[in-house]
């Protein structure tokens, strides 16, 4: 099995203990290997699908879910979340973007470059958000 599949399915995983997912856990590396992690992972099964590997660049996903119960709940995505297709809402990229950017130029810096960025017409010369875009530097 390839190594995207496998943490695939440790990400679904974590998406099932914590109801959501992020790019912290989807790269905590430590966590992929948490034994309440693991219990999960062993539940989940990535079954490959020539058909709709025939449709690359398109991303398209099932996703299937079989409850202890028996119960089978399916959804197909067409298009992945974030495509032209399939796009983020304005309040989707901004939480996306503080959690990539937050750690790298802190919350404050984070929060003036997107109130800039999204007032992008009012800045009278761009190389005014020059220095929101370098990171922080740790005082020794």
């Amino acid at each position: 099995m390839k190594k995207a599949a496998v943490v695939c399915m440790v990400l679904l995983a974590v998406m099932l203990i914590d109801k959501t997912a992020s790019f912290a856990s989807a790269h905590d590396r430590a966590r992929m290997k948490d034994a309440t992690v693991l219990r999960e992972r062993a539940k989940v099964q990535l079954i490959p699908d020539q058909e709709l590997e025939k449709l690359i660049p398109v991303r398209v996903a099932i996703v299937e879910v079989t409850l202890n119960d028996g119960t089978k709940l399916t959804e197909r995505v067409e298009h992945v979340r974030g495509t032209p297709e399939n796009p983020m809402t304005r309040d989707e990229v901004v939480a996306k973007a503080r959690e990539l950017m937050i750690p790298v130029l802190g919350a404050a810096t984070c929060s003036s470059l997107i109130e800039q960025v999204l007032a992008l017409d009012n800045v009278k010369n761009i190389r005014e958000l020059r220095h929101l875009l370098q990171a922080k530097r740790e005082s020794k």
